[in-house]
């Protein structure tokens, strides 16, 4: 039984007008396709679309198919999915791994709306690359990347070496110069990206590719997850020095917690074993102002006496 275009096993499909099984769509979330929860528009009408006859993809064509099926557009996972295409035994396109990805748990929640663009605006340019209004190329900088780079390209390594620094740990100057590198290849890829008219995505993937061997190379293995789960990449030290680095103790309170310590703690510790030093003397003088002594009882009672 056939009701308008919808079978109960097929569908027909809004570009080529062929009747195909439901199989043969990709799942929409999108409000307009809720009574099929598939796209209208079948896979191989999609990839005809988007996937060119090399590399270059457009990727207004990508966003578009994206943005029609309510299915996000995540930067680092359209990159991954590259890297996971180029490096595939079986010849894949980035576009039919990226949905295979997409569809993944972590990310059947995600719509359109949470889209995220590298450098799309300024809202997700501080997003990736925390800029700071404050930022100043200074010469310990220069020093570091070099000269003769812009102000924008300074500001652009220096956050993506803390994220780098954040992340993975870096015992040795070895490993800082693979960061280095790292951070020079993301550069790249980020300029290269926003030449929208060069035909540079070969370009980028050998660039992505370089990195994979640099952090492979590096023992770095990035993990997608969560934000909740990030801090499960790291190990305790590199969070104690990410922490002490950005939110370190004020110096008051350490003076007033040590000065604790030493009287309430060590100075009653000294007291128990029958011990007469400064912290006794400290803890004795703490707890005077609580302490009640017979002679001030006695002088008391003298005062009513008379």
């Amino acid at each position: 039984m056939q009701k308008g275009c919808l079978r109960l096993d097929k569908m027909r499909c809004n570009c080529c007008g062929k009747d195909k099984r439901l199989a043969d769509y990709y799942a929409s979330t999108s409000h307009f396709n809720k009574h099929t929860g598939k796209s209208n528009i079948c896979k191989q009408c999609i990839w005809d679309y988007v996937e060119p006859d090399n590399d270059s993809y457009s990727m207004v064509k990508v966003k578009d198919v994206l943005r029609v099926m309510d299915k996000p557009f995540l930067f680092d996972l359209w990159e991954s999915s590259i890297v996971e295409a180029t490096n595939s035994k079986q010849a894949s396109s980035y576009f039919r791994t990226y949905m295979k990805n997409v569809a993944l748990p972590n990310y059947t929640s995600f719509t359109w709306a949470d889209s995220i663009h590298e450098l799309e605006n300024k809202e997700h340019a501080e997003r990736y690359y925390d800029i700071l209004d404050d930022f100043e190329v200074t010469t310990d900088i220069t020093d570091f990347w070099g000269t003769g780079f812009e102000e924008d390209e300074y500001r652009f390594l220096e956050n993506d070496k803390k994220k780098l620094e954040a992340s993975f740990e870096c015992p040795d100057y070895g490993m800082e110069m693979i960061m280095k590198d790292i951070s020079f290849i993301n550069l790249e890829i980020n300029q290269l990206r926003q030449d929208k008219k060069g035909n540079n995505q070969k370009t980028i993937t050998n660039l992505i590719e370089t990195r994979s061997k640099l952090m492979n190379d590096a023992n770095m293995k990035p993990i997608q997850s969560t934000g909740a789960e990030s801090n499960d990449q790291v190990t305790f030290g590199t969070l104690i020095r990410k922490w002490e680095n950005e939110r370190p103790v004020p110096k008051p309170l350490d003076d007033e917690m040590k000065e604790y310590i030493d009287t309430y703690m060590i100075g009653h510790l000294a007291k128990m074993q029958g011990l007469n030093n400064e912290a006794t003397k400290k803890y004795d003088e703490a707890l005077s102002e609580y302490t009640v002594k017979f002679e001030d009882i006695n002088k008391d009672e003298e005062y009513m006496d008379d």
